[in-house]
């Protein structure tokens, strides 16, 4: 009887270490995936603002206020 009880508590410990494990595990991929998401969001976002706020994008024509061709 007394080599039962010990088997259960050794195994009540593996199960939350097991636990442990697998939770640390997903939180690591799952932050590892939002890292690489916000990295891609930001990158994208900088080159879409280089685009559009680059001084000089109006050869013709100009709606924005400051520009040397800019229409009065």
């Amino acid at each position: 009887m007394r080599s039962i009880v010990k088997s259960a508590s050794g195994q009540a410990l593996l199960e939350y270490v097991l636990v442990l494990v697998f939770i640390t595990s997903t939180g690591y991929l799952f932050l590892g995936k939002f890292t690489q998401f916000v990295s891609s969001s930001v990158g994208n976002l900088n080159h879409i603002l280089s685009i559009n706020l680059k001084t000089g994008v109006c050869e013709t024509e100009c709606y924005f206020k400051g520009y040397k061709n800019e229409n009065n």
